[in-house]
């Protein structure tokens, strides 16, 4: 693998982590029945199949008991918010269930353009930076 989509996905893979323990920390005591799956480094639960190609988002909220889907985010980097993660992966994720799309600091507004241009329905964007130490930020965006 060249190095940059290597250190990109490793970039990637850190705030795919640090997304669910901040932001799915489930179960939890507010949330006893919600249990948090992250599908990195190797997906461990579908929402769904597209062109017989099971669909795997970054991390997977589901009720128990059972697997009940009750939401999904995907993490972007800066340059993975473009055209084709719009329409292989949010596109058939949005289709599935409520999507929340992580991108980071800045690149809200090209998003929600992406978004309203395939008329992908997302149920929220935050906009994601790691600041010295304080480490991940996460803001509504």
């Amino acid at each position: 693998m060249a190095t940059v989509p290597y250190l990109r996905e490793q970039r990637r893979s850190g705030v795919i982590t640090d997304v669910a323990r901040l932001k799915f920390p489930f179960p939890n005591e507010q949330f006893p029945d919600l249990e948090t799956i992250v599908n990195v480094p190797a997906g461990g639960m579908s929402v769904g199949e597209k062109d017989g190609k099971a669909l795997f988002p970054h991390i997977v909220a589901v009720r128990r008991p059972g697997s009940w889907l009750k939401m999904m985010a995907e993490i972007e980097v800066a340059d993975t918010v473009n055209e084709e993660s719009a329409l292989s992966r949010w596109k058939p994720y949005s289709e599935c269930g409520d999507l929340i799309l992580y991108v980071p600091f800045g690149l809200a507004g090209e998003a929600r353009k992406l978004a309203k241009k395939h008329h992908i329905r997302l149920a929220g964007v935050r906009a994601w930076r790691y600041r010295p130490v304080w480490g991940l930020e996460v803001v509504d965006a």
